[in-house]
Parts: structure tokens; C-alpha cells; sequence
């Protein structure tokens, strides 16, 4: 998915893949890389980035890359990144990093402090926004980059997001980013302290089918795959036209009838 902002036309906009994970920037916190961290994703996850010379390295950044597109084949990828364009340049200059609810552990932590949020339909979770700071307008690139993220959620069938930007004195520091952008970007804040307060945007919830189209493109193997559009158990296919073998009835713990 790509597109333009009409705000800001230097900037474009595209879902996190293979080709792109590496496009990531660095995260404003000092040592916290996107590629690695798992902050969200486990309660006692966190933010740094493994060293230099870490053995586990590589197995973080490809456990990081499947569960963002985990949910790809069903309902699209968790991550857009934001390039600025030019004429002769494009540079990735922003990341936000979002999804259901029930794949992020730590916001449903924050989020079960607040017993009067509704609880369904339950919403999508933004949980980082980070622009560079070298971005030309940088709270204005974060809105727009929420923008898009609302859009392509909206195509989804996605009735609304929710956001739990972190009080701090820099407000790009915490990977949720700045409350301010997300009250920019048409967020309102509906419960919680300054600590941890909830943000919230209601979507329309309206499926666009070109989007759906979109995405069973993206995740349809190679022709020669049989995995689609199903896969099959491997074994004889005479099997699949038989009765499985009568079960062995459990005797009845309040006795025979």
C-alpha cells in the first residue's frame, strides 16, 4: 500500500514487509531498536537492542519481522513506515507499529486499568509512532503517518484505534510517541492520568474491498505452492473421502442410562 499525504506531499506511506523491515530508523530512546524490540509484546519485554556481539541478534530481528507480518495472510500487515521523497533522495523517516489488541500483552495491561472502556467490538492498539528528528515538521509528519495507519485500518473494517502515549518531558522518548500528535491527528483522549493516559479515534468500520483484493494478493504463495488457497494434510487423497474411525466411547461418570 502506498500513498500520498495530501498535507504533506513529500511523504509516502507503506506497509512493513521483508523488503522494507530493515527501513525502520532508530527510535528516539538511546540503544532501543524497532528491528529487535519487544517491549509490547511481552510484559517483561523491552525496548534495547541487543549488542554487537549478541548471539541472539539475528533471532531476534527475525522473530520481530514474523510476528509483525503474522497476521498478514488474515488481515494485513502491524507496521507502516513513513519515506520522505525527493528528487533525488528517499529516506524512511518514520515508523508506527500497530494491531489487535489481543497480540500486545503490555496494552492490554495499561488498558485493564480502565474498566470503563467499552470492550467490544475490541480495537486495533497503535502502539509506537516515531518520527526522526532530523524530519522536516516532525509533529506534523507523525499525524499524517497516523493518518494513513486510520486509513489503511479503516479498509480493514476497523471500528476504532486506540493509543496509550506515555507522559514524559520528551515526548518522542516513549515508543508511543507524543499525545499531542495523536490529538493532531484526530485522537481524543477519553480516560486515564497523565501517566498513562487512553487515546482513542473512531473509524467508520467500512471494508474496502480494494484493500481485501490488495492484501490476498500480497499473501498468495507462488503458483507452484499447493498451500493455496488452502492447504491440504499430506497424506492419501482417498483419505479425505473417508469416515475417520468410530472413537471409543468414555464411560458415563453418573452411570449407564
Amino acid at each position: 500500500m502506498r500513498e500520498t499525504c495530501s498535507r504533506m506531499p513529500e511523504l509516502t506511506f507503506e506497509l512493513l514487509d521483508e523488503a522494507n523491515f530493515d527501513d525502520v530508523p532508530a527510535p528516539t530512546q538511546p540503544g532501543g531498536r524497532c528491528q529487535t524490540c519487544d517491549y509490547w509484546e511481552r510484559i517483561d519485554g523491552g525496548r534495547d537492542a541487543p549488542g554487537a556481539d549478541a548471539p541472539d541478534a539475528g533471532a531476534r530481528a527475525s522473530l520481530k519481522r514474523r510476528r509483525l507480518l503474522a497476521g498478514r495472510s488474515v488481515s494485513g500487515s502491524y507496521a507502516m513506515l513513513a519515506y520522505r521523497t525527493d528528487s533525488v533522495d528517499r529516506a524512511s523517516i518514520g515508523y508506527a507499529q500497530f494491531g489487535p489488541l489481543s497480540v500486545y500483552p503490555r496494552a492490554q495491561s495499561i488498558r485493564d486499568r480502565y474498566p470503563e472502556l467499552p470492550e467490544s467490538p475490541a480495537p486495533w492498539i497503535i502502539t509506537c509512532l516515531q518520527v526522526t528528528a532530523d524530519a522536516d515538521d516532525r509533529p506534523d509528519a507523525g499525524a499524517a503517518l497516523l493518518d494513513a495507519v486510520c486509513n489503511e485500518l479503516d479498509g480493514r473494517g476497523i471500528t476504532a484505534v486506540e493509543a496509550y502515549p506515555e507522559g514524559a518531558t520528551d515526548g518522542w522518548l516513549p515508543s508511543a510517541g507524543p499525545s499531542s500528535v495523536y490529538e493532531a491527528a484526530g485522537f481524543e483522549r477519553i480516560t486515564g492520568d497523565d501517566r498513562f493516559p487512553v487515546y482513542r479515534r473512531e473509524l467508520t468500520g467500512e471494508t474496502n474491498a480494494d484493500a481485501w483484493s490488495d492484501l490476498l494478493r500480497a499473501s498468495k504463495p507462488a503458483d507452484d505452492d499447493d498451500g493455496w488457497p488452502l492447504p491440504l494434510p499430506k497424506r492419501d487423497p482417498d483419505d479425505l473421502f473417508r469416515l475417520p474411525p468410530e472413537r471409543p466411547k468414555r464411560p458415563n461418570p453418573f452411570g449407564d442410562d
